[in-house]
Order: structure tokens, then C-alpha cells, then sequence
């Protein structure tokens, strides 16, 4: 017997009607369709459960759902998966689409998906258009491994279609580029702070030095606690950032960056305790940064809004910009535009009271 499941969305409420047939265990069959009345809904199981008893339906190759589909993907994989990667699939399996065949999938049941995402099913939030985006993206990466890797009969030009869709209606779309920097007097609010902190307690977290040394060398927050004394050559002006994030190539992309004189300063003044320069997990420092500025009364400043900052300054400093990718790391102009919104010209950071004090 077919299933009725009623959902409310934003747009009233609908009713998912769904069909599975499965033979030892396994599933054959798996269809599934929403409709705007309970009626429709009902009318459709009936039809597709008489389609079923003729034979009209019946395949004799075992369908692969959308769920093993997935399964699959991640046992083949041979690179370490990412952890937002991971959490993506392992929601996906939640979904209704979970359980569609992979070969009766369509271009409207991807947009419903969509829809499903964006409007935080499952207990969750409601979900923007670059989040949604980005679920659409990894199902679809599992989508076209179908058939090459699998030997499962799967068109290409359905995610297109839904693609297409779902940015026509909005449901899916590009991150808003962040052009926040912190200001001055937000980095004296939050120094002043760190280094009350750390005089009162020397087991606390240095954030007084690295909060800086993310400005000057233009880190990311997980970069910074990779950094190993031996990846740092001072004769050289150097680091080697290993697993640098970069949109192809997810781990074993090292790099070499300059490091400015102002982040050289910082690392001989960091004592050699570990093999890491910065020997400290990177969700306490997010942690221990966040709470500053919630306590601080700070707004709408993240770890990453110091990267910014480095780009900008770099080049507000007078560096070309094959100078500033040689700190930042980026590998093309465009990319490091997203992070350099110039405000002033000249070195904001030229006689900084907190640099001295830091490294004293």
C-alpha cells in the first residue's frame, strides 16, 4: 500500500503521496509525487499501484535509491571527506528524494528537494538560497557518479534543468560576499581584553598574538594552528600552509606564503613548546573569539572578517597585487577581490601600541 504524508510549508499544505514495491528486501520500485490535495494524492497511488499489478512497472535489473546511491559514493571515496561534506549527505538521506529510484528521478522532484531544503524541513531552520546551493551540490556531484562509477542509468541534463529552476525561483543562489571589516576600535576593545585575559591567567589561549598574526599573514583560523615550526623559515620570510582550502583540491594543497615583517615579528615571539607554532584547536580559538565580542557588545565580526582586513591592507599598503597574493595565498585576482575592500591608503597598523606590547 501506498503512503500519504501531509507537510506544511510556507505555501499551505502538501501532500506527499509514495509508492514502494521492493523484492527480498530490496527496493524495485520507489515513486513518489506531492500534490496540493489529499484527493490527488490518493488517486495517484491507486494508479500507480495498478500500473504495478499489470506488470507495466515491473524491471527486472534492482534499482538503486538515491539513499544507496549515496552510501556508495562515500565507501568509494579514497580522499578524507569533509566534515560539512559529510554532514550534507548524511541530511540528504533524511529527505523524501532519499528514497526515489536513481533512474525515475526528475527535474521536478529535484526542485521540490530544493524546496524541502530551503524551508528547513526536519526540525531545522529555514535554510538560505547559498546553503540550499550548496545541498543541490553535493547531491548532484552524487548524481553524476551514477552511472560512470556505478553502471546506474542516470541523465546529467535533469540536475541542469533543476538547477536552472531553482535559481529562477530563488530557492537556490550565491553567497553574499561579506565586505565587513573590523575597525580599530573594535581590535583596541578586543586587545585590551585578550591581554587583561592572559595577565591574569598564563594558561590562557594567546589570542593576543594570534587575533594579529591573522590580520598580518592573512590565515585562515585552521590554517593558523597547522603551522609547524619546521613549515616557518625566518632567512626566507616563509610558511608553508598545508591543505590551503582551495575549491579543487580539498587536502594536500601546500603552499608557500610570504609572511610581512609584522607576523614574523609574532612567531619569534611565540615560545617552542610544540611542533606547532600556534599549538591550540581551532574551534576554541572561534569560540574564545566569538564570546569576546558577544561579551564586548562587538557585532557581526567573524575570525574569517581579520582575512579581509589582510587583504585590504595589504594592498592599502602600497603591494601590487602579485605581492599580496603572495601572503594571502590566492590564485587569482579575482578571488582576492572578494576579500580587499580598500578604505584608506597607508599603514593603519604603522606604530600600533598592541604589536609592540604583544611582542615585547
Amino acid at each position: 500500500m501506498g503512503t500519504i504524508v501531509e507537510r506544511k510549508s510556507k505555501s499551505g499544505i502538501k501532500y506527499r503521496a509514495q509508492v514502494i514495491k521492493k523484492n527480498n528486501g530490496r527496493v524495485v520500485i520507489s515513486k513518489s509525487k506531492t500534490f496540493p490535495r489529499k484527493t490527488a494524492a490518493a488517486g495517484w497511488i491507486k494508479l500507480i499501484e495498478k500500473e504495478f499489478d499489470a506488470g507495466k512497472l515491473v524491471n527486472d535489473q534492482v534499482r538503486t535509491t538515491v539513499r544507496e546511491l549515496i552510501d556508495k559514493v562515500v565507501a568509494m571515496q579514497r580522499k578524507e571527506m569533509g566534515k560539512t561534506k559529510a554532514q550534507v549527505l548524511n541530511t540528504i538521506k533524511r529527505f523524501d528524494v532519499a528514497d526515489f529510484e536513481v533512474t525515475s528521478l526528475r527535474s521536478a522532484d529535484l526542485v521540490e528537494f530544493a524546496n524541502q531544503v530551503a524551508e528547513g524541513e526536519h526540525g531545522s531552520a529555514a535554510r538560505s538560497p547559498a546553503t540550499t546551493a550548496n545541498y543541490m551540490s553535493h547531491l548532484s556531484g552524487c548524481l553524476r557518479l551514477a552511472r560512470p562509477a556505478f553502471n546506474v542509468p542516470f541523465d546529467k541534463s535533469i540536475i541542469a534543468e533543476a538547477r536552472e529552476t531553482t535559481t529562477s525561483l530563488g530557492i537556490t543562489g550565491k553567497s553574499k560576499k561579506r565586505t565587513k571589516r573590523p575597525s580599530m576600535t573594535d581590535l583596541d576593545l578586543l586587545m585590551e581584553s585578550f591581554v587583561k585575559r592572559e595577565t591574569r591567567d598564563s594558561r590562557a589561549i594567546p589570542m593576543s598574538k594570534i587575533v594579529p598574526f591573522a590580520i598580518f599573514s592573512a590565515r585562515r583560523q585552521a590554517e593558523i594552528t597547522r603551522i609547524l615550526w619546521d613549515d616557518y623559515s625566518k632567512e626566507h620570510r616563509t610558511i608553508l600552509v598545508r591543505d590551503m582550502k582551495d575549491p579543487g583540491e580539498k587536502e594536500g594543497n601546500d603552499v608557500t606564503c610570504e609572511l610581512p615583517p609584522e607576523a614574523i615579528r609574532i612567531i619569534e615571539s611565540m615560545p617552542r613548546a610544540a611542533d606547532e607554532i600556534f599549538p591550540f584547536h581551532k574551534d576554541v580559538i572561534g569560540r574564545h573569539f566569538t564570546g569576546t565580542c558577544k561579551f564586548l557588545g562587538i557585532r557581526n565580526l567573524h575570525f574569517h572578517d581579520l582575512r579581509h582586513e589582510a587583504a585590504s591592507w595589504l594592498v592599502e599598503t602600497g603591494r601590487t597585487l602579485p605581492q599580496a597574493m603572495s601572503v594571502t595565498g590566492h590564485k587569482s585576482w579575482s578571488s582576492l577581490q572578494r576579500y580587499s575592500h580598500l578604505k584608506t591608503v597607508g599603514n593603519k597598523y604603522e606604530n600600533w601600541k598592541w604589536l609592540e606590547e604583544i611582542v615585547a
